[in-house]
């Protein structure tokens, strides 16, 4: 690696891999996050630790799974507990500005920043309580928002949209006042909530996205829908048992993809601000995403599985010693950015950093080690929409996916990018299926760890009164922006 540099690290909710022009998007139009990529390196091959925000957000803070920390969900978020990244970082005298969207438990513990601007954390410091009802032999009910919440893709503007304005402001701001004050290299996270739904966008984006022209996602049919039984469950519980109605599937495509053109902007502005101080030499820059959005891809509104849509995340990396238009194959993970953005700046691991699973990109980024993609990726969802664990494991072109007490699903990555074939329903003896299940198993025990999650969200129920305290919790779709009240909604 190259000398020690600052750094801007771009954090953004729910944004696909898929969904940048720079990767071959038939009609998205993403001009700055292209730049970053275009000028430097693209990781093809980078996956979330899991399909949900404050695991995902835990795991690339603490550079742990969620089985290795205990932060399964959206009210088990993190608390301080567990080092960070950041923590690393400040602690050997470098800044470590947080601006926007963290959605950990709190900022009244030490998060391991410098300083936390404007942040979102989890509600009340409960967050989504009523989702540990799925560690009881009822389950969850069906939730009616999650539906109405992509019906409103059209013309207008989000909550979402208005804050991140504001982080951007912030960011402009902080680096005109510290962009040129510190003596070590400094990192500067600007996390936005978007494009997490609704896709409620100014009509000069709507527009850029015409609904006859926007690609249709792949078994979004009822027909052509994955027969699953977790897929299904997932559907049951976000109420989308009926048939799609075509034009409610093109408007949310149309949506989602102005929402990512809305955000491209606001990257832009930091970037143009830190040009025009003359910050861009000496500074890298960063851009990813918490995970990603089926859009309908699979008959599937969110995230909270393990096909691409959701568990593929873009992973862009700019700068001094970037090597420029670079594509690498190696197959990434949340994980690893905990020592890539340490080693960014020149700050040591600790002795116990040793053992985390993750390891940093420098090496490959740099050509010292060769770029393949023969390596593994490994994600597990615990949340509101599985029944029981999920894990997903990626090996070369290969990755199974395994629910606890469910089929295994096996998708051949290199023939069938989309996931439009399980080679288990031609096959269920596969042989690959039983060579990465062994792989899965030599990570994980997966119903030691799905019994595991359920037993401390059956724990945590007790600090809010219990599970019937728990049921009567109201259920929403989005953590509000800060100074705003949270929005219930109706349940089924």
């Amino acid at each position: 690696m190259t000398k020690p540099q600052n750094l801007i690290l771009f954090l953004t909710d729910n944004h696909a891999r898929t969904m940048l022009s720079a990767v071959g998007h038939p009609i998205i139009q993403t001009p700055n996050m292209d730049r970053i990529a275009n000028s430097g390196t693209r990781f093809d091959n980078a996956y979330c630790a899991s399909p949900l925000c404050c695991p995902s957000r835990t795991a690339i803070a603490t550079g742990s799974f969620p089985h290795e920390t205990g932060y399964w969900d959206n009210s088990l978020a993190y608390d301080g507990r567990v080092p960070t990244w950041q923590q690393r970082v400040r602690d050997q005298g470098h800044a470590v500005a947080s601006i926007g969207k963290l959605h950990y438990r709190s900022g009244d513990v030490d998060n391991g920043f410098s300083e936390e601007i404007v942040p979102l954390h989890i509600v009340d410091g409960k967050g989504a309580v009523i989702a540990l009802l799925r560690a009881t032999p009822e389950g969850m009910p069906p939730r009616k928002g999650h539906k109405k919440i992509y019906e409103n893709s059209g013309i207008g503007e989000a909550d979402y949209q208005i804050y991140d304005r504001e982080i951007t402001n912030e960011a402009v701001k902080w680096l005109e006042n510290h962009g040129k004050a510190h003596d070590k290299p400094w990192i500067l996270l600007v996390s936005y909530a978007s494009p997490h739904p609704p896709f409620k966008v100014p009509e000069k984006y709507w527009n850029k996205y015409p609904l006859d022209k926007v690609p249709m996602p792949v078994c979004w049919r009822k027909a052509d829908q994955p027969q699953h039984p977790a897929v299904q469950y997932l559907s049951w519980m976000n109420s989308f048992d009926e048939e799609f109605a075509e034009d409610y599937v093109r408007r949310v495509v149309a949506g989602y993809c102005g929402l990512i053109s809305v955000v491209d902007e606001q990257v832009g502005l930091v970037m143009k601000a830190a040009e025009k101080l003359d910050l861009m030499d000496s500074t890298r820059v960063i851009y990813t995403s918490d995970h990603g959005e089926a859009a309908g891809h699979h008959g599937i509104m969110g995230k909270s599985n393990h096909y691409e849509h959701a568990l593929g995340i873009p992973l862009l990396i700019s700068g001094q010693g970037i090597p420029q238009g670079g594509i690498r194959k190696h197959i990434t993970s949340h994980v690893d950015l905990f020592p890539t953005l340490a080693e960014s700046v020149g700050a040591d691991l600790m002795p116990e950093d040793k053992s985390l699973p993750g390891q940093s990109l420098w090496p490959v980024l740099t050509g010292e080690e060769p770029d393949t993609a023969d390596g593994e990726a490994f994600a597990e969802f615990h949340a509101m929409g599985a029944r029981n664990a999920g894990f997903a494991l990626r090996k070369g072109r290969h990755k199974l996916i395994y629910h606890v007490g469910m089929p295994r699903q096996l998708f051949d990555l290199t023939n069938d990018p989309l996931e439009q074939h399980d080679l288990m329903l031609e096959d269920p003896d596969h042989p690959t299926a039983a060579a990465l299940e062994e792989r899965l198993r030599a990570r994980v025990d997966p119903e030691q760890v799905d019994q595991q999650a359920k037993s401390d969200q059956r724990a945590h129920a007790e600090n809010f009164g219990g599970m019937e305290a728990v049921a009567k919790a109201g259920v929403f779709s989005a953590s509000p922006i800060p100074g705003k009240s949270v929005e219930l909604e109706e349940k089924g």
